[in-house]
């Protein structure tokens, strides 16, 4: 069904330890027979067209069968801008596979542990001793999701200049009522991410813009992926386009405070091919806490094909993210079968006549043109 805002912004929307992980040269890997790129040509244009979305960036790479990195219609569809494959996006929930690969790396040193509740660190949170890090991590805690709020969906969507504090944010969940007891159940929870980026700023005494820095985006060379103090997207970027109330709107300088550690992020195709294969595949952290991190929570509406782990989730062999913010929707996903990354970037959030969003339904279309046995939900 076409999301409702409180589900667009609900859904911001699924080794060794190698001390410096550097970010690789790009690969030269051949491109696809050209009847294969003219088969992924049409179904995202298609995709587009079905959306009526500006444009899309699409970053494809499987070893040893190919490689295709496109861009797509316009970054600036007023303008008539083209896109360009270095445009940055708004990418979302996918900021979640961040703070959850921090926190487990404060794990790795045993800053913190999983099952610590977090009322240890943050004492205001009602009930706070009864849900642990872990719970908060793989979306059992019960906690409610502010971006179910009405009053806080108006004040988004009509006062977009709005700087919220995470203080703010978790403020509203806790006046909702609890979706079920701690441990009990699964919802995605855009409250629970929010509670571990607060966490991991308390137990680093740094701002999350510093830990993402010297934790991840360092250590991968991620150099066109940010943490946005304001409505600024670092230039070239993708002007995002989204509806509210029947209108649509411009979002791409809406201050994205209110998404913080569950989706304020900033990136590029080329940085999201290096991020998604690293935190898949746990580059940054011991395989027994990678082996923690995609430990499936099965209850329902998640299934054993279909879960979500420790900010990451699986769908027929998928491993990844979505993202979506008010202008755009992002799909990253690592095949660990085939090696193989899929990006998507649409600048849009506006999900089309089947009710679908446009990212996971362009990376679905190609994924049945690629890879037709791991068709995701």
């Amino acid at each position: 069904m076409k999301l409702s805002r409180p589900q667009v912004l609900h859904m911001l929307g699924a080794a060794a330890v190698t001390g410096v992980a550097t970010k690789p040269a790009a690969a030269a890997e051949p491109a696809f027979p050209q009847a294969t790129i003219d088969r992924i040509d049409a179904a995202v244009k298609s995709g587009l067209e079905t959306f009526k979305a500006p444009g899309a960036v699409v970053g494809l790479w499987i070893p040893g069968q190919g490689s295709y990195v496109k861009a797509y219609g316009f970054s600036d569809r007023e303008k008539q801008t083209p896109m360009t494959v270095d445009d940055h996006f708004r990418i979302g929930s996918i900021t979640k596979t961040f703070t959850v690969t921090a926190l487990l790396q404060l794990v790795q040193k045993q800053t913190v542990k999983l099952s610590d509740p977090i009322g240890k660190y943050l004492p205001f949170v009602p009930r706070g001793n009864d849900m642990t890090l872990r719970m908060l991590a793989n979306m059992t805690s019960g906690i409610a999701s502010y971006t179910f709020d009405e009053g806080f969906i108006k004040e988004v969507y009509t006062k977009p200049d709005t700087q919220f504090t995470p203080r703010q944010l978790v403020d509203i969940a806790f006046k909702m009522k609890r979706d079920f007891e701690p441990g009990k159940g699964w919802s995605y929870c855009n409250t629970n991410t929010v509670l571990l980026g607060m966490l991991i700023e308390k137990v680093t005494q740094q701002s999350i813009a510093d830990v993402f820095s010297s934790m991840i985006l360092k250590k991968l060379n991620l150099t066109q992926t940010f943490w946005p103090t304001s409505g600024a997207i670092p230039a070239p970027y993708a002007h995002g386009i989204t509806d509210y109330d029947g209108k649509q709107l411009d979002a791409t300088n809406w201050n994205p405070s209110w998404g913080f550690t569950a989706g304020q992020m900033i990136s590029n195709v080329s940085d999201l091919r290096t991020w998604v294969k690293s935190y898949t595949t746990g580059s940054l952290l011991t395989p027994a806490l990678q082996k923690e991190r995609t430990t499936w929570v099965t209850l329902p509406p998640n299934s054993p094909k279909r879960a979500y782990g420790l900010g990451i989730g699986i769908d027929n062999g998928w491993l990844g993210h979505t993202g979506e913010l008010p202008g755009y929707n992002c799909a990253g996903y690592y095949l660990p079968a085939k090696d193989a990354v899929f990006v998507v970037e649409v600048n849009s959030d506006i999900a089309g006549p089947d009710k679908a969003n446009p990212a996971p339904a362009v990376f679905k279309s190609i994924t049945k043109i690629l890879t037709p046995d791991n068709l995701p939900a």
